[in-house]
């Protein structure tokens, strides 16, 4: 009898044991390079964590070099997490390697779908228009000021145009105490070129016309501003971190400044220090600004796909991408966001943000970006340290850049 009991008892346990194994939720990766807006995605994946027990997400920050070196890496051993953060214009790229899943069918009945800005949703598409993921936000840079240190040279009002800018930042710059009147990041990845793109579309050019007289305008003009002691050599070792911190320091009068560091701005409190302003990027031919973000996507090795793909819809509902935009600093990428995000028109400084979106443009998206990238800031760097004339760095990007656009041309 007791045998039988103790029979019983361990056929129980098992059955319980198999039980809670089957209610377990399965451990999903997510892989991003997040810092400042990492709270945000901390905030909404614990939301979803604890609304559901099919999957549980464990999101792991990776430096943005050595993801994209994983995803590369990944394409071919398949050693990829769920879920991958990805910067907009490098997603192409990344889906023409394998490392992203057509999730397309997975939302052909998902409404939502019709209230993503055109621009933000089709970085994650494919040349057929086939979806691998979802836009997670959008922002785009202007220039930020110092208020105290214009007035103190004369001036109540940020610059509208390039002469303008020259003329403030000659009147900021003060050698002699290590302060220059503009920073800006010229660092050698994809910051560079992102923070290089506004003067190169302000100008009238573009990178489908990287080789003409307006290019070489553009370039020669931020070169001019290292040239004459303006803004510092070692800009092209900054990130857009390091130049923020040159301003939020003291050492700089002017920012080429992105939405997300509105937040930071706020959390350093630094109104406390000095008053300063957000304002459009000054005027060369035109305005211009240019469109930042990232975008998360099932990866090929995911083998939860269905419960990942929930977990994106769920992270850029209307309510839950105004309310990551808020924490992070950046702009939704849902029209309907705005319904549930006060903050862009009540905050004057997402104003101009806002504003500025109407003259941004995308960087791709195109399955080469990465080799076209590489070549705009590598001439920016040759320029600003004087390794190359703006002519000849300019007219060396082409050389890279025309034969790629040839077989597959960009849409600007």
């Amino acid at each position: 009898m007791k045998r039988d009991i103790l029979t019983l008892g361990v056929v129980l346990l098992v059955a319980l044991c198999a039980n809670l194994a089957a209610a377990a939720p399965v451990e999903v990766t997510l892989w991003h390079y997040f810092e400042h807006e990492a709270d945000a995605l901390e905030k909404v994946v614990a939301d979803y964590n604890a609304m559901q027990d099919e999957i549980y997400i464990v999101p792991t920050f990776v430096s943005r070099d050595e993801l994209m070196n994983q995803y590369t890496i990944g394409a071919i051993s398949g050693q990829l997490p769920d879920i991958g953060m990805v910067d907009s214009p490098d997603m192409a790229s990344y889906i023409a390697l394998g490392v992203f899943e057509d999730i397309t069918d997975y939302l052909k009945d998902w409404d939502d779908l019709q209230y993503f800005y055109e621009g933000p949703l089709s970085s994650c598409m494919d040349a057929e228009g086939r979806i691998y993921g979802l836009p997670n936000n959008s922002n785009c840079l202007a220039l930020l000021c110092n208020m105290d240190m214009l007035r103190a040279a004369g001036y109540n009002e940020p610059p509208k145009t390039w002469d303008e800018l020259l003329e403030v930042a000659a009147a900021t710059t003060d050698a002699s105490k290590g302060i220059y009147g503009f920073a800006m990041s010229a660092i050698s990845n994809e910051e560079g070129t992102f923070q290089f793109i506004p003067w190169l579309y302000a100008s009238g050019a573009k990178v489908s016309s990287i080789d003409s007289p307006e290019a070489v305008e553009a370039l020669s003009f931020l070169t001019t501003l290292v040239d004459k002691g303006y803004m510092s050599k070692e800009v092209i070792n900054w990130g857009q971190g390091d130049a923020y911190n040159a301003f939020i320091g003291g050492r700089a009068a002017m920012l080429e400044s992105g939405t997300w560091q509105i937040a930071t701005l706020d959390r350093d409190k630094v109104h406390e220090s000095f008053e300063y302003q957000y304002a459009l990027l000054p005027m060369g031919k035109q305005y211009a600004s240019v469109i930042g973000g990232e975008n998360f996507g099932i990866t090929t090795a995911c083998k939860a796909k269905d419960a990942c793909v929930e977990f994106l819809k769920f992270m850029q509902s209307a309510k839950n991408n105004a309310q990551w935009c808020e924490i992070a600093g950046k702009l939704p990428v849902r029209r309907d966001a705005i319904d549930h995000a006060p903050f862009l028109s009540e905050d004057e400084r997402y104003v101009v943000f806002t504003e500025g979106m109407n003259y941004a443009v995308a960087r791709g998206p195109h399955p080469e970006w990465p080799i076209i990238s590489e070549a705009l800031y590598s001439a920016l760097q040759a320029a600003l340290i004087g390794a190359k004339t703006p002519q000849q760095a300019i007219k060396d990007a082409a050389a890279v850049i025309n034969p790629i656009l040839e077989v597959t041309p960009i849409g600007e």
